[in-house]
């Protein structure tokens, strides 16, 4: 698993010509006039607490919710610093290398507890359900203990890193790799990340730089990207037809894999590191150039008829994709959801089931619009079985399974108004049959 924003910055950042020997990373005790200078950073928690300068830069009650003092580069615009908490979450810890402005602004979404309560905990089990053991061919593995029912939550793993993915032209290399290195170090359990897989860079890398190419995802929050390495996440492998999916929380910066399927014990449960939906040698060319392999999973591996068929498959749901919501712009409902109905099916026999509740949307509201009541009613409780049976985590998660509650009640609702005026022609229909038949002398 690689950043791809990350693989390019490092790489790059090996060739470019000025990143040269030095640093001016802040050591663990500089004079006061030697910290972060430019300007009064602050924590992402609590903007008026001074972390990096001043003289309560050494007390440690200044540095909360971190325990340890942020430890700063300076640059041409403004210092760049890592934040840790050693202790949390979960005990591993967490590091964030990022400039105190976006952690007082982007991350200051951090401002709740540590470990905070997983938001569905009759969806997760506990213990986890599986071990990671040794596969042949891919190194460590994940493989289930039990059986594992689609739509629990297997693990909620929190970042142990998250970084900025870019950084200014004037940080050298040797900078980056320092703040990098403390990151790691300071982590309550560091040899959890330390203990990952590496690609083997040679000189082109640092060991962390190497871990960090292998192992990291792009993340956003609130609209920035960072990379994120998450260390239990890390030992499950991919498949370009997996048995879950991962899910990013913003407010807790942890990943929930979700079984998309039902998991049988001694089955490996695979995720994919690739975007849904490409064609096979899209998804080779992405996992070669990013993380550095050739996929040998069971698609990528079957006769050339069957993944021709799944290139065949998946391009037919790409394009439905694109169509769909154009014919629905210009309400050809009929056509749309033609299309939308032959879609879903292809997407069951490609396994790409994880998060539908956006594409069951499009023909809830399609069907609404052409008044066919009971279709839209199915499909708008296939969206409430989606967000609910998976967990969308987090306050969005919450308000838009209270908007399909409402939704639902209004459809069922407008379905009994609807039956009951049908009802009720029909009964006057029999009322003005049988009056006629009257006049006309018919029994």
């Amino acid at each position: 698993m690689a950043c791809l924003a990350l693989t390019t910055f490092l790489t790059s950042a090996l060739t470019l010509s000025h990143f040269t020997t030095g640093t001016r990373a802040t050591s663990e005790l500089p004079d006061d006039d030697e910290l972060c200078g430019r300007g009064l950073p602050t924590t992402p928690f609590n903007r008026t607490v001074l972390t990096t300068i001043g003289p309560y830069s050494y007390d440690p009650a200044a540095w909360s919710p971190w325990t340890h003092r942020p430890y700063c580069l300076e640059a041409n615009e403004e210092p760049w610093c890592v934040y840790t908490n050693a202790a949390s979450p979960k005990g591993h810890g967490i590091s964030i290398i990022t400039t105190p402005e976006i952690a007082g602004t982007t991350l200051n979404i951090l401002e709740h507890p540590f470990d905070q309560k997983f938001f569905a905990p009759e969806k997760i089990y506990l213990p986890r359900p599986y071990k990671v053991v040794d596969i042949p061919g891919k190194g460590k593995g994940v493989i289930a203990t039990q059986k594992i029912e689609k739509g629990k939550a297997i693990l909620v793993d929190h970042a142990s890193l998250v970084a900025a993915v870019e950084y200014p032209a004037d940080v050298m290399r040797e900078e980056v790799q320092d703040l990098l290195e403390t990151a790691v170090h300071r982590l309550g359990k560091p040899e959890k990340v330390l203990g990952l897989s590496k690609k083997g860079r040679g000189d082109e890398a640092t060991e962390i730089e190497d871990l960090l190419l292998t192992n990291s995802f792009t993340v956003s929050i609130q609209g920035k990207e960072f990379m994120a390495l998450f260390a239990d996440l890390s030992r499950f492998n991919h498949d370009c037809k997996p048995n879950a999916f991962i899910y990013f929380s913003e407010t807790t910066l942890a990943m929930t894999v979700w079984a998309s399927r039902d998991i049988e014990p001694g089955e490996e449960i695979s995720i994919t590191y690739s975007t849904a939906g490409l064609l096979s040698k899209e998804r080779q060319q992405a996992l070669e150039n990013i993380w550095g392999f050739k996929c040998s999973c069971a698609l990528c591996t079957s006769p050339p008829e069957v993944l021709k068929k799944s290139d065949n498959n998946r391009a037919q749901i790409r394009s439905y994709q694109a169509s769909i919501p154009q014919l629905a712009q210009e309400e050809k409902f009929e056509e749309a959801l033609q299309q939308a109905e032959h879609m879903f099916q292809l997407v069951e026999e490609e396994g790409l089931t994880d998060q539908m509740s956006d594409m069951y949307e499009y023909p809830a509201r399609m069907y609404y619009h052409v008044g066919n009541l009971d279709k839209a009613l199915e499909y708008t409780l296939k969206v409430k079985r989606e967000i609910d049976g998976f967990g969308v985590p987090g306050k969005f998660g919450q308000e838009k399974l209270q908007a399909m509650e409402g939704i639902i009640r209004r459809l069922e609702m407008e379905i009994k108004i609807k039956r009951e005026r049908e009802e009720q022609f029909g009964k006057q229909a029999k009322l003005r049959g049988k009056a006629r038949r009257v006049v006309m002398g018919m029994p």
